[in-house]
């Protein structure tokens, strides 16, 4: 016998598969509940048939070592009931919205269809144990209404053995390949090269720290300043370590747009001789041939028959030939041999050593790389965890749990209803009004605030399935499905809320909380996760090792806990930045206040500093704003030096408007200065290089809206972490603060001033979160005496300096 670490694990999910494969992509699309509801369904089923039958047993495992080609698989399940004693019946439970639909698929040919294949293969272990055909049954369950129905299926013990040698036969194929990754995978390791001949200052710290790190066994956060090729650093130790156990390494950013920056780090290792494949993964909106990225095969022959498609023509196995995988790669196959190329995305993943993509391909609700891992073989533990702009996570993941359901977005689609075929027409405007109806309902007496509620979640539920029934025959239809299709629009916004909602109520966590807001004449509802950490932490489970870096992690009590990790276990470091201080002029102006209270009186202060520093020197300025608002106050009483121009940052900004305002910046045509937001497209994750930006203005921290909303929040970490105030409006305000400072010195070339106007940055909470290396001991060491005086000198410096 083998020892066990060669014996390959395989769930009974990915076993009981058709031979060869077939099928179409056929997911929720708001055709069944959520996840968490299914789990209730199963254990109130459950329950119900214990009470009833004393011999029944829940969620039993089952299991089986078969051999073949060489290699050992365990395949592993856990079957949703057994009962009796000679004559057993092993039961699975399903649940759905369209019960009748999933019983018709279940009642034809069991060896074409994945969930009667599970339950054939319990069947025919528990039939090798005890040499007795069990009874197989399916007990399928509605999530729209609760009603059920039972489906029973035979064990052809010769058919399912025919079936078995046939699907053993395509997993020692897949073995195989798997094994040879591995082997490549190690093989890298050994000889992984670092792709600069002479690292940057302080990276071969970083990676020193990284590296420790790991062989301690600890979740990791690293503050590293822009310049140090944190990058390259962060990358080069993780994926080294990864591959050593043939393992891949799963790389997040919060927007899809700073994909780049990896796949630059990804082509530097592989032109260094480090024989890599990556894969970048695009959202399905921006790959998907079709209007609407509906997954059904009757709206989309890319869904229809995918998995045959995949099957007879190799796809997967002509795209592991290839070392770089992106978008273009994916939509020239998809477009070849007709299938998705956003699921052949998540089927190729397991081909790459590095899988870059958004943070919610991880940590969002039913994330699709949750399914996309192939079999381990020649592999120990995990894949490692790369989180870039790790300071966004705590609120990125908060915000995939705090849906919001407003009437007058509802309202806004009323019109477009109206030209729906007629077939549908009347229903669709009818729900709308149960819809807006419901909303208008939860409107708490008849106050003009905004209060905290207890939503009528039978209410809900109740459209969401009238709903989900529409969209179902709606799609059936011969209809054609617009691009925004306003049935979609509704239905899917519906749900997307009423799930959460779901999870909020039924699982009675404390994070969540329901708030109903008036508004002219209308109201929205909104359901607010204030601390998702528990939530991210489940997901760090599928990993081995996890990094998450960011130029802005301070403090770090406060990112470790609302990013899921224990502050006492997580391993952190802070190093500073690489380039020389003295190219760097950095102050703040304590005589300026942004507080509300004091806003009125310093507008005008604000646009006069503004101008006469900018005056001092020629060249683009940055001025970041706490608000839209304040923006336009300022911008109202400014006056530029005579040759400069003004841009300003514009509500709802399309990408393309904010690519034309950085082309100018970097054409270094007339000076400019750009009136921004902080915490906005052109504050974070754009690198302004050489010239294109010689200074920054941060005014005023942006402290989030003191409302009912934030207040709950405030409360809430006052009570579970003893520090509301900092944790609901300090905090999360500095990072937005010094995300936009650091945009000024990108490279060591780089020469600019960062000024901050607002006493508050004085204030220890405040400072706290600021870098070491922008003081000594404390933030006073920034205020200036005589403020263009110095701006004078340090522009005035000899140019040796640049």
């Amino acid at each position: 016998m083998k020892p066990a670490n060669d014996i390959i694990n395989v769930p009974v999910g990915y076993f009981a598969l058709p031979v060869p494969r077939s099928g179409h992509i056929e997911p929720r699309s708001g055709y069944d509940r959520s996840t968490a509801d299914g789990r209730e369904i199963h254990q109130r089923v459950q329950k119900r048939h214990a009470e009833v039958d004393p011999s029944y047993r829940a969620e039993v495992p089952v299991g089986r070592l078969l051999e073949r080609g060489g290699f050992l698989f365990q395949i592993n399940g856990r079957m949703d009931g057994i009962s009796g004693g000679d004559y057993a019946c092993i039961e699975e439970i399903k649940s759905c919205f369209a019960l009748g639909e999933l019983k018709r698929r279940l009642a034809g040919d069991p060896f074409l269809e994945p969930y009667c294949l599970q339950l054939l293969t319990y069947g025919y272990f528990h039939w090798l144990e005890h040499g007795r055909a069990p009874r197989l049954t399916f007990h399928l369950v509605s999530s729209r209404n609760g009603h059920s129905a039972d489906l029973e299926i035979s064990l052809d013990v010769e058919r399912y053995e025919t079936w078995l040698e046939a699907r053993l036969e395509e997993l020692v194929a897949e073995a195989s390949r798997a094994k040879k990754r591995a082997v490549r995978r190690r093989a890298t390791a050994a000889d992984f090269p670092f792709p600069f001949t002479k690292p940057r200052s302080g990276q071969v710290e970083l990676m020193a720290e990284i590296e420790q790190g790991m062989a301690l066994g600890r979740r990791m956060l690293i503050q590293a300043p822009t310049g140090l090729g944190k990058t390259v650093g962060v990358l080069h130790p993780v994926l080294k370590e990864g591959l050593s156990r043939g393992q891949t390494v799963c790389y997040v950013t919060p927007k899809n747009s700073q994909h780049e920056v990896a796949e630059d780090a990804v082509a530097r290792f592989r032109e260094a001789g480090a024989k890599l494949r990556s894969l970048t993964v695009t959202a399905k909106g921006r790959i998907c041939f079709q209007n609407e990225p509906i997954c059904t095969p009757e709206y989309c022959d890319y869904a229809k028959d995918y998995y045959g498609k995949l099957a007879r023509h190799g796809v997967v196995e002509l795209l592991e030939r290839k070392k770089t995988l992106k978008a273009r790669t994916f939509r020239e196959f998809g477009e070849k041999y007709e299938v998705c190329p956003f699921e052949l995305q998540i089927d190729c993943a397991k081909l790459a050593d590095v899988v870059i993509c958004d943070y919610n391909y991880v940590f969002a609700p039913r994330s699709a790389l949750g399914r996309a891992a192939g079999l381990a073989v020649e592999q120990s533990g995990k894949p490692n965890l790369v989180i870039d702009e790790a300071h966004n996570l705590p609120s990125r993941a908060m915000d995939y749990y705090s849906p919001s359901l407003s009437s007058h977005v509802l309202e806004g689609m009323r019109e477009e209803l109206a030209n729906v075929p007629h077939l549908f027409r009347r229903e669709a405007a009818s729900l709308l009004d149960d819809c807006v109806a419901a909303v208008l309902s939860c409107r708490a007496g008849k106050g003009e605030s905004a209060a905290r509620i207890e939503p009528p979640m039978a209410a809900f539920l109740e459209l969401d399935g009238q709903l989900r029934s529409l969209l179902s025959r709606y799609l059936e239809a011969d209809v054609e499905i617009r691009q925004e299709d306003p049935v979609l629009r509704l239905c899917y916004y519906w749900t997307g809320f009423t799930e959460m909602l779901e999870l909020a109520v039924r699982s009675q966590r404390q994070e969540f909380f329901t708030l109903y807001q008036p508004l002219g004449g209308g109201g929205s509802i909104k359901v607010t996760c204030c601390d998702a950490s528990d939530l991210i932490a489940e997901r760090y489970a599928e990993y081995q090792q996890v990094v998450g870096f960011s130029a802005t992690l301070k403090p770090f009590e406060y990112y470790a806990r609302l990013s899921g990790l224990d502050p006492q276990e997580v391993h952190t470091a802070e190093f500073q930045s690489p380039f020389p201080q003295e190219r760097r002029k950095l102050l703040i102006i304590p005589q300026v206040s942004t507080r509300y209270s004091k806003r009125e009186r310093n507008y005008a202060r604000i646009a006069d500093a503004l101008a006469r520093i900018v005056a001092l020197r020629r060249g683009n300025y940055l001025a970041f704003f706490p608000s839209f608002v304040f923006l336009e106050r300022v911008a109202e009483l400014f006056r530029a030096p005579e040759g400069f121009e003004v841009l300003q940052q514009e509500r709802n900004m399309k990408g393309a408007r904010t690519a034309e305002m950085l082309e100018h910046l970097r054409q270094g045509g007339a000076p400019t200065v750009v009136f921004a937001v902080q915490g906005g497209s052109l504050s974070e994750g754009v690198d302004y290089a050489g010239e294109m930006v010689i200074g920054a203005f941060v005014i005023g921290p942006p402290l989030p809206n003191f409302d009912l909303e934030r207040e709950e929040m405030r409360a809430y970490y006052q009570r579970h972490y003893g520090k509301g105030f900092e944790y609901a409006y300090t905090i999360p305000a500095m990072a937005k603060a010094i995300q936009s400072a650091g945009r000024v010195i990108r490279s060591e070339t780089d020469r600019g001033v960062i000024v901050l106007m607002d006493d508050r940055f004085l204030e220890n909470e405040y400072s706290a979160a600021m870098p070491a290396d922008w003081f000594e001991t404390q933030a006073t060491e920034l205020v200036s005496g005589a403020i263009l005086k110095d701006i004078g000198e340090f522009w005035a410096q000899p140019q040796e300096c640049e």
